[in-house]
């Protein structure tokens, strides 16, 4: 007579199960069940069978499972204080009305002026305040969410796919708010930072932890820190929040599937790190150009 030993929701903890035995001389079968899959074992075989099963997994927890290029990048520390550098800047010349320009009027997410072609107003929000308070939460949080990536990733190809990622969630933000709507502020790509980072985790992970829960812990987790940072008061534009957390996921999704490794190549991730400035600089040549001011270089 056969008895089950084993049950799994997943094929592949059965297929292992099944190796253990097979290794140990013990007879099986793998069978599917109404739900999941299950590893059956004559009778007389089945406290022999556990214990082999028990012992394989004990063995194994005590080990922890690595993934290849997983060494932290260097770098992430200069990203972050390059990253604190730029919105001190810029919250300086919007203070200041530097060059006599008002930076928040030409630099601030209008969804009437960007669905009339102004583009770069989805970029150049992202280095614009409302006050000291907002500056320094978005300086804290996003230095921890980008100190992160980059190490997973590299700091040049981390901080520019962050501005890409928050540059994309304002410009899904355009097309769900009324027309009247505006908004400033780099949470759009602190958020994207989050969303990078919990699915290049979660994709770059998949075939290496065996566990279900493990795999999706950095969805979880980011999902939470989402809810519980993403909202706040009556100002906080929280489908901003939501639409660069869904662009960096979606991107960092991309990145994790791809068997290209971005942290491996020094000279791509100083040449991400000035395409982020030159796509920054760019974007902010327009808009002084828009409010009027014609800058020193063409």
């Amino acid at each position: 007579m056969m008895v089950v030993m084993q049950r799994s929701f997943g094929q592949p903890e059965s297929r292992e199960c099944a190796l253990v035995l097979q290794a140990m001389g013990i007879e099986h079968e793998i069978e599917r069940g109404i739900v999941g899959w299950r590893v059956i074992v004559p009778a007389h075989e089945e406290v022999r069978a556990r214990e082999q099963w028990r012992l394989y997994k004990l063995e194994n927890r005590a080990r922890p499972l690595r993934r290849k290029g997983a060494e932290p990048r260097p770098g992430a520390l200069a990203g972050a204080l390059a990253w604190a550098f730029v919105l001190m800047m810029f919250f300086s010349f919007q203070s200041n009305h530097g060059l006599g320009v008002d930076w928040s009027a030409a630099g601030r997410v209008g969804v009437a002026a960007v669905r009339d072609g102004e583009w770069w107003r989805t970029i150049t929000a992202l280095t614009l305040h409302g006050d000291m308070a907002h500056l320094f939460v978005n300086i804290g949080v996003g230095a921890v969410f980008g100190t992160l990536l980059a190490r997973e990733i590299g700091a040049g190809y981390a901080w520019f796919l962050i501005l890409v990622g928050g540059a994309a969630g304002n410009l899904m933000n355009v097309f769900v708010q009324r027309q009247t709507h505006q908004s400033l502020g780099a949470s759009t790509a602190v958020f994207a930072a989050l969303g990078l980072l919990a699915a290049y985790l979660w994709t770059a992970r998949r075939m290496l932890l065996h566990s279900w829960a493990t795999r999706a812990s950095p969805v979880v987790g980011a999902i939470i820190l989402l809810a519980w940072l993403g909202t706040g008061t009556e100002r906080t534009d929280i489908v901003a929040h939501l639409t660069g957390f869904v662009a960096g996921f979606a991107i960092g999704a991309l990145v994790g599937r791809s068997p290209y490794r971005p942290g491996t190549n020094s000279t791509r991730q100083w040449l991400s790190a000035v395409a982020a400035l030159l796509v920054l600089a760019t974007a902010w040549q327009f808009a002084l150009r828009a409010a009027g001011f014609e800058p020193g270089f063409r």
